[in-house]
């Protein structure tokens, strides 16, 4: 059975602009280099990149919003392209940039005409939006409010709840918590946590806030000047017996106090670490086979040479690190261009 939706080697390249007519245009930018993945039936899938990494590019590609330069997509076994009326009634897209809605209209008012361009009746989507609308806090005084005195976060809610009614087999999700305050990018979550799971629906999201991606993700991906690579899942990509200690110390003072303490008693040949240094915080990364033991006697040696520790982590995978890691390790090439999304 193939997979809801199949990336072969895709592509997207924006032609150069050109600022001012007396001068060349500027070289092409690269928003996706052979991008090529799959996502299976009810599974949610997040991308994750900085800002211009191409993940807005891809789910326009795939929403049959843009066209690729090169390789294909499919949805649910048809090509994005070729089938594009089928694709687009197989989906619904969310956005971080929504101006569909009409200003002038009240909410419901809303609802009722996009939900009729999908045949569905008023008595169904009374039925449909209850549920999501009563979850996401989306009074009936609300609903009757007019679009255009709606806060950002009610506006999004209301994106949610037009996408929810639909019912479509997938959903895409383009930064969905952003700009949003604690409690409706935690409703936001709840209701895709729950929702999606119930009906089996597959989602593909991109996301700047990890939070949204460790709380919701069955798998990541990474996308970095076009390119994509998979990390996996986000709280089961395991290192076994590995520390992370966040202080309040220059890289180097930390590593002398590491050395130290190995040359004592509590050390052992078995340990391996590395430190690095960001904005004054020294992140000491350490790896050893018995590491409940390890711990408290590193921690009373840094205490000892007067190193504050900020913090300590002992979760298997660090999405934070493994994003920073990726993205400052440079893994992509950077002559090959910006990317846009």
């Amino acid at each position: 059975m193939p997979a809801d939706i199949e990336v072969r080697d895709l592509c997207k390249t924006f032609p150069g602009d050109r600022m001012y007519p007396w001068r060349p245009p500027r070289p092409p930018t690269v928003a996706l280099d052979h991008v090529s993945f799959d996502v299976a039936d009810g599974e949610i899938f997040a991308l994750i990149g900085p800002n211009g990494a191409g993940k807005t590019t891809l789910l326009k590609i795939l929403s049959t919003l843009l066209l690729p330069t090169s390789g294909s997509a499919r949805i649910r076994g048809r090509d994005v392209v070729e089938d594009e009326g089928w694709v687009r009634a197989q989906l619904a897209l969310v956005t971080n940039t929504e101006r569909s809605f009409y200003y002038r209209l009240s909410g419901w008012q809303n609802l009722r005409f996009f939900s009729s361009l999908y045949n569905i009746t008023e008595e169904a989507l009374r039925t449909r939006v209850a549920p999501i609308a009563e979850r996401l806090g989306l009074t009936e005084t609300i609903l009757r409010r007019d679009y255009r005195t709606y806060s950002t976060g009610m506006q999004r809610k209301l994106q949610f709840t037009r996408a929810f009614v639909l019912q479509t087999p997938l959903l895409f999700l383009d930064e969905p918590t952003s700009s949003l305050d604690p409690i409706s990018a935690e409703e936001i979550r709840q209701a895709i946590a729950t929702e999606c799971r119930a009906r089996g629906q597959t989602v593909l999201l991109s996301a700047n806030n990890l939070l949204d991606v460790e709380r919701l993700a069955d798998r990541v991906a990474i996308i970095h000047h076009g390119r994509l690579e998979m990390i996996g899942r986000p709280a089961a990509t395991a290192e076994e017996g590995v520390a992370r200690l966040l202080l309040r110390a220059p890289a180097g003072s930390v590593r002398v106090a590491v050395e130290h303490w190995l040359h004592g008693a509590a050390g052992g040949p078995s340990v391996e670490w590395e430190v690095e240094e960001r904005a004054g915080i020294a992140m000491l990364r350490v790896e050893a086979g018995h590491l409940h033991d390890v711990v408290p006697a590193l921690l009373r040696s840094l205490w000892a040479q007067g190193i504050a520790v900020e913090q300590v982590d002992l979760r298997p995978f660090v999405l934070e690190e493994e994003f920073l890691r990726r993205v400052e390790g440079g893994s992509a090439d950077p002559e090959a261009g910006g990317a846009v999304g």
